[in-house]
């Protein structure tokens, strides 16, 4: 008799599992799913203007790749409110479905807003269990962030699979920037320091760049291309770094994953191309009569990837010299980083942060007035570096062609 009753009751509970659902489950065929979103302001009306890059799904169903098919992959549609949450809400009057950003990939700030400040902007993708803090986020450079989202690209269906892939590449092959994602520009707002975000501009014809003709060229009229680091004073955007400064923020940061140092040659500029293959950046506080003093000792691993003078690369004294000049580039580059961010006394680099871990005392004595004291901070650079392969060969053809020259 137990053992009957043992039955029943596994088999009601059986029952009771299988009629069992997600009490707030939604279905697909309802939902738009939203990979990217551009946020800017209205001049006019001072509110929030933003717009949403929506995937087709039935224009994506057999790949993600390439720029063909009859219909483009995404549709941009766009809501205004005073707050985000307002804006999506009104954005509903033009979409037949809910927006769902679980699956966001980017956030672009329009140029402008980032000017104004972006201290509220974060509060609803922190609160809202749709979008993940892992979201990327950009600055649109000298122009809104709708334009951004809504440029077709060729080589990726979607344009926000486009931009993310850029930033990944850039980030490693390039090292002029790094993911930034939604939590890194919170921690920034909210730590001893400020944030720092990537760029990305526009180029060419942006009304051209929203039509399907954008992507059925072999050269694009319009195309999105990373570029730049925006720093930030307060929450409000104040310049951008290029190039060196960019580069030297990398290092500074532990950011470094590879890139092109050139190097000079004799009387040739720029002739020889290390490829940095590893790179590790250690940063420590030494207190001086009551004042931080900054060590940043970066070591890093190269090969030789270009050589476009007569050199003898089996000398071990050739090699060293070159590994003198790569130090010295090195350090130029994040002297000029650290220059950058104290002329606009913006500690993106963070410094408030390493003296707050190394010394909370002393920190405490000081954080008021620390906008002040990093701009004057001293900062001494070591740099260690190392040429590890010089590729295929040690003799360049053009020392061959050197000996040739002489003996006609």
């Amino acid at each position: 008799m137990k053992a009957k009753r043992v039955m029943l009751y596994l088999l009601i509970l059986g029952i009771m599992i299988s009629l069992t659902g997600c009490w707030n489950g939604r279905e697909l065929t309802k939902l738009a799913f939203v990979l990217a979103m551009g946020i800017d302001r209205s001049p006019k009306t001072n509110e929030y203007k933003v717009s949403f890059q929506v995937v087709i799904p039935g224009s994506v169903a057999t790949g993600i790749t390439g720029g063909g098919g009859t219909t483009t992959p995404v549709v941009i549609y766009t809501g205004k409110g005073n707050t985000l949450f307002s804006a999506i809400r009104n954005a509903s009057k033009r979409v037949s479905r809910q927006l769902f950003f679980a699956h966001l990939q980017l956030v672009v700030i329009g140029e402008e807003l980032a000017k104004q400040g972006i201290q509220d902007l974060f509060d609803f993708f922190e609160r809202s269990k749709e979008p993940r803090l892992t979201t990327l986020v950009l600055v649109a450079r000298g122009s809104e962030a709708k334009p951004i989202i809504s440029t077709l690209t060729s080589l990726e269906k979607i344009p926000a699979n486009s931009v993310s892939g850029k930033i990944k590449m850039s980030s490693t092959l390039l090292s002029e920037n790094f993911g930034i994602e939604i939590y890194d520009v919170l921690r920034g707002l909210v730590n001893e320091g400020e944030p720092i975000i990537n760029g990305v501009k526009l180029t060419g014809d942006p009304d051209k760049g929203m039509e399907k003709s954008n992507v059925e060229k072999t050269r694009s009229a319009a195309e999105v291309i990373i570029q730049g680091m925006a720093i930030f004073k307060n929450g409000k955007l104040k310049g951008w770094l290029d190039n060196g400064e960019a580069r030297g923020t990398t290092w500074i940061l532990n950011k470094m994953k590879s890139t092109i140092v050139e190097l000079d040659c004799k009387k040739k500029k720029n002739s020889i191309g290390v490829e940095i293959i590893r790179s590790s950046t250690e940063l420590h506080v030494e207190v001086k009569n009551g004042e931080p003093l900054f060590h940043i000792h970066i070591k890093e691993e190269g090969n030789l990837s270009e050589v476009q003078c007569p050199i003898d690369l089996s000398n071990v004294t050739v090699i060293g010299d070159l590994e003198k000049d790569w130090e010295i580039k090195t350090k130029s580059e994040v002297m000029s980083a650290v220059k950058a961010a104290q002329k606009e006394k913006s500690d993106f680099l963070g410094f408030g942060d390493a003296v707050k871990r190394a010394d909370p005392k002393l920190w405490e004595k000081i954080k008021t007035d620390w906008s002040g004291i990093f701009a004057t901070s001293k900062v001494d650079v070591k740099v260690d570096a190392y040429i590890r392969r010089a590729g295929m060969r040690l003799k360049p053809y053009m020392s061959e062609q050197k000996q040739k020259e002489k003996r006609q």
